[in-house]
């Protein structure tokens, strides 16, 4: 059997292990384990999932979804006030990213992404036979615009940028992404994080049709387990974007229970800020003790930094103790660093003392 050449030293992109996995590595039961590992909201949606549960008997699962998902489009643009031919719909952000890459990226040809970042992007690339230019980030974690457009060439196609950007929680600035607008190259904007930092750049794509903006259902709707993603962007680089989308790969449920989410945007905000007051918390908190930096952020996670142990040391520490954070060692410049998300305030006091303790050595 040949597989495509690309694997020969091709790096995948690393899943999360689950608890069933991590039991079995740090000799522990599952229902001890603690996940900070996946960003996603620790509060799961009781109300919405009631009222999908009124007219679950009635979904039509028998029947492919309308492929257009004319509904949720709509409603998606009400909540962002743009046109529903500015968006197409996905099976999760991960294939939005998955189809703006197919549409952009040739063989051969380079990404530049501002590193470090999210992991998945250089995937993507090389998936599709495309070459990786990494330009490493200013030291406070904000892209470097100025490296970022020198390095730009005649085989450029695209710069993958994200904002809130995981791991390191901050914006992209709009000022330095117009510059690299005014070039040939399409730029992708990861907003994955946008209602937590309540900063968007889609209103650029009036503008610029080469700009193209990612969203999803799994952060701040608390619905990472739905995978519904959606991009925005000009009704011309949305078509081209539908020319590579596959024609059913979000179902009936899933497509239902988005769409009554959009019908309950104030849960969402409550839950929003539920989770900023929590962070904030764990900020103020974690900041007394000595030892460990702090990244500021603008997303619903944390990085931070410890003096004397690397990310993967403290990574296992955790682990033994039944709580999961994300290694990012082996990212650029992240060598101490694990990123963690807010979970509620009796999980967060057992991951706060935790790390007290491991500081202390």
């Amino acid at each position: 059997m040949k597989a495509r050449r690309i694997f020969g030293d091709f790096e995948p992109y690393g899943w999360e292990p689950s608890n069933e996995q991590i039991a079995k590595e740090f000799g522990l039961k599952t229902d001890r384990i603690l996940r900070f590992d996946t960003n996603t909201s620790p509060y799961i949606p009781s109300s919405l999932l009631q009222e999908l549960k009124k007219g679950l008997e009635d979904l039509p699962v028998n029947r492919y979804p309308d492929t257009s998902y004319s509904i949720l489009r709509r409603k998606l643009a009400s909540y962002n006030k743009c046109n529903p031919d500015n968006i197409m719909v996905s099976n999760g952000a991960d294939e939005s990213l998955d189809i703006i890459v197919k549409t952009f990226v040739d063989e051969n040809r380079e990404v530049i992404l501002s590193v470090p970042t999210y992991s998945y992007y250089p995937v993507l690339v090389r998936l599709m036979a495309g070459k990786v230019k990494q330009v490493k980030r200013n030291k406070d974690f904000s892209d470097n615009f100025a490296a970022i457009k020198n390095a730009i060439g005649k085989n450029t196609c695209m710069v993958m940028l994200c904002s809130p950007n995981n791991p390191t929680g901050n914006l992209v600035n709009p000022e330095g992404l117009r510059s690299l607008l005014e070039t040939s190259c399409a730029v992708m904007i990861d907003e994955a994080y946008y209602e937590f930092s309540g900063k968007s750049l889609a209103h650029l794509t009036k503008s610029y049709d080469n700009l193209v903006i990612v969203r999803t259902f799994s952060k701040a709707f608390s619905l990472a387990g739905l995978r519904v993603g959606y991009t925005l962007a000009s009704e011309k680089t949305t078509s081209l974007l539908n020319m590579v989308r596959p024609p059913n790969s979000v179902g009936v449920i899933s497509l239902r229970l988005a769409e009554i989410a959009l019908d309950n945007t104030k849960l969402v905000r409550e839950n929003v800020s539920r989770i900023l007051g929590e962070r904030n918390r764990c900020t103020a908190e974690l900041s007394k003790i000595r030892g460990i930096r702090v990244i500021p952020t603008n997303a619903n996670f944390m990085l931070i930094r410890f003096g004397k142990y690397t990310g993967s040391e403290v990574y296992k520490k955790l682990a033994k103790r039944g709580l999961v954070v994300r290694d990012v060692s082996k990212l650029p410049a992240l060598k101490h660093c694990v990123r963690f998300s807010v979970g509620k305030p009796e999980e967060d006091d057992v991951l706060l003392k935790t790390i007290r303790e491991i500081a202390k050595g």
